[in-house]
């Protein structure tokens, strides 16, 4: 069974009015996980005391890792979400090379939304920024 929002948005907005359906609304659902997402990306590695791989890493750590640090951000962002995020599937995630913003490592991220009644595409691009935030958008 899917839920259009995650455990802790249901848990911090109990008492929210929509009235129950049958059917998922994969707008909802979208962005429920765009949400968890952009929340995860933001968590250093080491901030969650019960889950000490959640989030991303120190970029200070993955310098070290240079050439190869595009790999390591990308290998990262697809196991988090293959991880942390169940009601994903199939991710693919490919870096794009954009010469024009060479602070940042732009990623596009393909996976399928597990529905009851079968799989959706789920398409979205993240952006890590040079000082190590990253926006997810859709």
């Amino acid at each position: 069974m899917i839920f259009e929002r995650s455990l802790l948005e249901r848990i911090d907005n109990p008492d929210n009015k929509e009235a129950r359906m049958l059917s998922v609304d994969i707008n909802k659902v979208s962005e429920s996980i765009i949400i968890h997402l952009k929340n995860m990306f933001n968590v250093r590695q080491g901030s969650v005391m019960t889950l000490d791989d959640y989030g991303m890493p120190d970029f200070n750590d993955i310098i070290a890792e240079f050439p190869n640090a595009i790999k390591v951000v990308r290998g990262v962002i697809k196991d988090s979400i293959r991880k942390y995020e169940p009601r994903l599937s199939r991710v693919v995630v490919s870096h794009i090379d954009d010469p024009s913003r060479p602070l940042e490592l732009l990623f596009s991220v393909k996976a399928e939304l597990q529905l009851e009644d079968g799989n959706v595409p789920f398409v979205f691009e993240t952006v890590v920024g040079d000082s190590g935030s990253v926006k997810v958008r859709n």
